[in-house]
């Protein structure tokens, strides 16, 4: 997240998107190149492909990117630490899976949580509606990076999971070319991006790529809300990261928001 925050001082949301996915893409097709398994083609495998690379990479990365523009990464993080408690709440309703009454529990802090995040503590920003419409994008985008784990997850039952994550990524790629140059590359100048901007783009780039495939082969072994629990680790880093490159404050709010998000992820994955 501190990466994307530097990366979008001088390139536009959905660019990076497509500038990460792009090359990603080739990343892992030429890696892809040292697995003997092969895909069996069809109509419906391709729409699987399409779907995923849309809520996954069209929906969860180009919109972070967009959330990420208009709130602090300190937010971000923080409100990335209730993706495990999502993809609980999505594997019951998708897969079905039961969630004992400390789950239900788990998740009712967790939102707690991020209400105090994402409200900054204040109830005048509850009454008047003042809400970053930054931290809003990415509460929605672990909805879609639920969908993403969950159906990828379906999808790894016939494919392994290196395919799987390659041909979306390319299913990806493809669709935020498309977004990208229909409504950015028209005021996006080249020229005029940073250094830092390019250097930010390429970490992100190529340990994103991989972090992907090695999430997407977590969840076939261990499954989406086991794996979901160790994304706990990210918003620690990035916070960090944030607070002494970035100088970003820390409120109370985002103290008692982030303890309230975790006591609920560790409630609701105790077992």
């Amino acid at each position: 997240m501190p990466t994307g925050k530097v990366a979008l001082l001088s390139v536009p949301p959905l660019t990076i998107g497509a500038i990460r996915m792009t090359l990603g893409s080739l990343l892992l097709r030429l890696y892809l190149r040292r697995e003997a398994s092969a895909v069996s083609w069809s109509p419906p495998l391709v729409g699987s492909f399409l779907f995923l690379g849309f809520v996954g990479y069209l929906v969860g990365v180009g919109c972070s990117y967009y959330g990420l523009r208009q709130t602090t990464v300190t937010n971000a993080s923080l409100l990335n630490a209730a993706s495990p408690v999502s993809l609980a709440l999505l594997s019951v309703v998708f897969l079905k899976e039961p969630l004992p009454a400390r789950g239900w529990a788990g998740i009712g802090l967790s939102m707690l949580g991020v209400g105090v995040i994402v409200t900054h503590g204040s109830w005048q920003t509850i009454s008047q509606s003042q809400y970053n419409p930054g931290d809003l994008l990415l509460l929605g985008t672990q909805v879609s990076w639920g969908i993403y784990t969950i159906y990828g997850r379906h999808l790894m039952k016939r494919i392994s999971p290196l395919a799987a994550t390659t041909y979306t990524y390319m299913a990806g790629a493809g669709w935020l070319l498309l977004a990208s140059g229909l409504w950015e590359w028209g005021t996006w100048q080249f020229t005029n991006t940073t250094l830092a901007s390019w250097i930010a783009i390429a970490y992100q780039t190529i340990l994103g790529t991989f972090a992907h495939f090695w999430f997407y082969d977590a969840v076939a072994v261990i499954g989406p809300s086991r794996a979901g629990i160790f994304l706990n680790l990210v918003p620690v880093m990035a916070i960090a990261i944030a607070y002494i490159f970035l100088h970003e404050a820390l409120t109370v709010p985002h103290f008692v928001g982030g303890a309230i998000v975790i006591s609920g992820i560790l409630v609701a994955t105790r077992r």
